[in-house]
């Protein structure tokens, strides 16, 4: 064994380091504590990596009572994570994602063929709230689309509102309710109005 004690310990080496050992550690105590790479081409990358098809895992920890207790930033390049398997996120209080580029684009993508391919879960209260603030909202469904609410309030302001459909739009109720504040028209080849009080139904031709 080499047991090396000194107040400050400094190595320098005009070629490459190597540090091999059965279990190696480095530990920094009571002060800052840094490990940079300074480049000056492309592809000198500083990798952390763990090898053997063990399950072993690299551990990033911190105790730290900050906001930036794990600070990731990059201030011109991107960050990309791919994984295997699963990625898992969790936290006790926020998660924010945002983009401040004009074109910056958030997007979640899946490729899940049956069942739930993208959950939003928000109904821990009858009070959670599921907000979404949009200049334009397009939603496109290939198969049925289903809202099942106590109220649906649709409100277009001073705009229109236009439901459009090339099959049968059906609306079952049991009180239907319009009120219009000025003209009411009704385009159609017939229209039949049917009561189950008169029995025959009613036809406006």
């Amino acid at each position: 064994a080499i047991d090396l004690n000194a107040t400050t310990l400094d190595i320098d080496a005009s070629g490459a380091v190597t540090v091999d050992g059965v279990g190696v550690s480095i530990d920094s105590a009571g002060v800052a504590a840094n490990f940079t790479v300074a480049t000056d081409g492309a592809a000198e990358d500083l990798t952390i990596g763990l090898t053997g098809a063990t399950d072993s895992s690299i551990v990033i920890s911190s105790t730290g009572t900050g906001a930036d207790a794990i600070n990731i930033d990059t201030t011109a390049g991107s960050i990309d994570i791919d994984s295997a398997d699963n990625i898992t996120v969790g936290a006790a209080d926020d998660i924010s994602l945002t983009t401040t580029s004009a074109d910056g684009l958030i997007s979640l993508v899946s490729a899940h063929t049956a069942g739930d391919a993208v959950h939003i879960d928000a109904d821990a209260n009858a009070g959670s709230i599921v907000n979404i603030d949009a200049g334009i909202l397009d939603v496109d469904v290939t198969a049925a689309a289903t809202i099942d609410a106590v109220g649906i309030a649709l409100g277009a302001g001073s705009g229109e509102l236009d439901l459009t459909t090339t099959g049968t739009m059906d609306i079952n109720s049991n009180v239907l309710d319009i009120d219009v504040a000025e003209f009411m028209y009704v385009d159609c080849s017939h229209l039949r109005i049917q009561t189950d009080t008169d029995g025959a139904p009613s036809w406006i031709k």
